[in-house]
């Protein structure tokens, strides 16, 4: 794999029990350091689906997905819980913080995992809370938070360790326009500034002109925008 390829996807196929067709069908799909793409298509296309699957949270009937030249299906669990944690980043839809944490906790639970914390690290996180102007928030609780606070936060979390890609799963769906727009903003602007690839799974065409490159998933099959 090329040294700037992060993620390749080949002819990967997806079925579940009941289902007439395979919801992923000979899916091929590369990303590149810092190479920003968006997966649109309908409810129940798939598009979730694919993530899950780029993630290792669930397994292929058929098909290679290689994350920094690994072969997932490969993997060990605990060599494929390492890879994750150091690799990937995740947003959601819905936030997803820890009730009994703080903010600042919450932003800190990847590198909790990982049971360091570099003086780097320290250096990012800097720069994450500010661009995501959390200063005078990282002491409270996600129920003191509100929800354009909560999602900067789960954001935060996901960017902090500067993984190679976040997969990013509708991220502003529960935000009002205003607010997804500029929270979203914020994150196009930090993943640039370190050089994070980013995979958009989103229903929002606005959001999805953002990003440097668009795929449709249709009846199964992935196209180019």
């Amino acid at each position: 794999m090329n040294k700037q390829t992060k993620l390749k996807i080949n002819q990967l196929t997806k079925s579940f029990p009941g289902l007439d067709q395979p919801v992923l069908n000979n899916i091929n799909l590369s990303v590149k350091a810092g190479e920003k793409i968006a997966i649109t298509g309908v409810s129940g296309s798939g598009k979730s689906t694919l993530l899950h699957l780029m993630a290792g949270l669930e397994k292929p009937d058929s098909g290679q997905i290689k994350l920094l030249d690994k072969d997932l299906m490969t993997l060990e669990p605990n060599e494929l819980c390492i890879l994750r944690n150091n690799s990937l980043g995740f947003i959601y839809q819905f936030h997803h913080l820890m009730p009994d944490f703080t903010a600042l906790e919450n932003m800190m639970m990847p590198f909790i995992i990982r049971g360091k914390l570099t003086d780097t690290h320290s250096s990012q996180l800097s720069l994450v809370v500010k661009k995501l102007a959390l200063e005078n928030r990282i002491n409270h609780y996600p129920h003191e938070l509100s929800g354009g606070e909560r999602q900067r936060v789960s954001i935060a979390r996901a960017i902090i360790t500067s993984p190679d890609i976040i997969l990013a799963d509708e991220p502003t769906g529960n935000l009002d326009n205003k607010n997804a727009n500029k929270v979203f903003d914020i994150f196009l602007e930090l993943a640039d500034e370190l050089k994070t690839s980013i995979i958009l799974v989103t229903h929002d065409i606005s959001l999805a002109k953002k990003m440097s490159k668009i795929y449709n998933l249709v009846q199964s099959k992935i196209t180019v925008s």
